[in-house]
């Protein structure tokens, strides 16, 4: 399937180059690279309908996502005859959720995709590590670098939390899954991992909520968490003691006033402890809640069930818009702009989505590990990880309505579901296998200590 060998390359451009990768332009004419993969995959899908046919019928997690992605269809069709193009990109909510089918379709045809794209990550970890605090400090200079060709976005276009949601990726890989590394070669790369969630956490508290909860929900799986956590906090506590002797500052400027400091990555930790926030901490959490109950209560007083739908512009309609830039379209929430726009039917699949997920992969780590596959089991502890992430700090930004992290988050959605699946067509001897003349390769499950 084409789409699996487009899939690492995709991924890799959005770790890389965020939204300055999302999408080209010619003279007039957008074309979007993540949809241009999603064609090229349910073209796959349509001439080989059992990749998919097979684990949408043995998987109850994939039924309840086509319910969801149904939905989402729904309220936006009326949207598209009244707004056109502005409800289609607002779908993005919704129909991103078909990179997650996408895969799945390609690990039941090729098993064996999984690992290809483990040794490609592993390819690409040290330009990703020695890029991103690159990218993080020129992210001040967007204004005045070169454009996109035929886009107003900027080439520096990159957010602090999708940088450290990228770096978590990489920390996750080399405690999980890194076992042909030495453990030097490990140790190395998470501690660049680490300077970069960190120099992103002096920019953006949400991407450093997400990655403590994701980093949170791994180390419940490993039998050394104690040692790890332990050498966490001793790291913590020699940032505060040299910033409390010799304060640590980049000459460089951050966005909205934050500094490149040790300074200010202890305020944002103690901000998310619920103490007063300095600067303009407390100014930006004042505004986005401001936005949120205004969202919230519109949606309560007039359109509750049914959601607003796809088009309606719903920062505009309560008044709220992002200083300088484009006025938002969005509450700034993903998961509440789940909500407004698909009204509590939505809302509620969408809950009952994340619970049946997470219930799945708790439950398949904990299976594949008695079992011995440590191996798939890592991966789905690794899928985990990313995906707290992603959701926690998609409380904070609005991540899931572009491809830049949405792709992320329903690949990976697609692998847990792989990985810990009891039936057999995630592997050798399917039945999408039987009917095939392409002989699907098994994961061999590469022997490895349980973590």
């Amino acid at each position: 399937m084409g789409y699996g060998r487009l899939l690492g390359p995709l991924l890799a451009g959005y770790l890389l180059f965020d939204r300055a990768f999302a999408y080209v332009h010619l003279p007039g004419t957008p074309l979007y690279i993540g949809e241009m993969v999603l064609a090229v995959g349910i073209v796959g899908v349509l001439t080989a309908t059992g990749y998919i046919r097979i684990p949408l019928r043995d998987e109850p997690i994939l039924a309840l996502l086509a319910v969801f992605t149904l939905w989402g269809l729904v309220r936006a069709v009326p949207g598209i005859r009244e707004y056109g193009m502005d409800a289609v990109r607002d779908s993005a909510l919704w129909y991103y959720c078909l990179f997650a089918f996408l895969t799945t379709a390609a690990l039941a045809r090729s098993p064996d995709l999984l690992r290809r794209l483990m040794r490609q990550l592993d390819r690409l970890i040290p330009w990703l590590l020695l890029w991103l605090p690159v990218g993080l400090l020129l992210i001040p200079l967007q204004k005045s670098a070169p454009n996109v060709p035929f886009t107003s976005t900027s080439i520096l276009s990159h957010k602090a939390g999708n940088a450290a949601i990228a770096a978590l990726v990489v920390l996750g890989y080399m405690w999980l899954l890194a076992d042909d590394r030495s453990a030097r070669s490990r140790a190395v790369w998470s501690v660049v991992s680490l300077g970069v969630i960190a120099l992103a956490a002096t920019q953006n508290r949400g991407g450093l909520l997400g990655v403590v909860a994701g980093s949170l929900v791994g180390l419940m799986f490993l039998r050394d968490r104690a040692r790890l956590v332990g050498k966490a906090v001793a790291v913590m506590a020699l940032v505060i003691a040299i910033d409390t002797v010799l304060p640590l500052r980049l000459p460089i400027d951050g966005l909205q006033g934050r500094d490149f400091s040790s300074a200010q990555l202890i305020a944002n930790v103690m901000s998310l402890g619920g103490s007063e926030s300095p600067g303009n901490l407390g100014g930006t959490v004042d505004g986005r809640q401001e936005l949120w109950s205004r969202v919230l209560n519109k949606q309560i007083e007039e359109r509750l069930v049914e959601g607003a739908g796809f088009g309606v512009n719903l920062a505009a309609e309560v008044n709220v818009y992002d200083d300088g830039e484009e006025s938002l379209r969005n509450p700034h929430n993903s998961h509440l702009n789940v909500l407004a726009r698909m009204g509590v039917v939505g809302g509620a699949l969408w809950v009952a989505l994340w619970l049946g997920w997470y219930g799945r992969l708790i439950a398949g780590c904990r299976r594949l590990g008695r079992q011995g596959q440590v191996t798939r089991r890592n991966v789905a502890v690794w899928c985990l990880s990313i995906t707290t992430a992603i959701l926690v700090s998609s409380f904070f930004d609005p991540q899931l309505e572009g491809p830049q992290v949405a792709a992320l988050l329903w690949v990976t959605f697609g692998i847990g579901v792989a990985v810990t699946s009891r039936r057999t067509w995630f592997g050798a001897g399917t039945a999408v296998a039987a009917a095939s003349s392409d002989p699907v390769r098994r994961i061999v499950d590469r022997p490895g200590r349980m973590r």
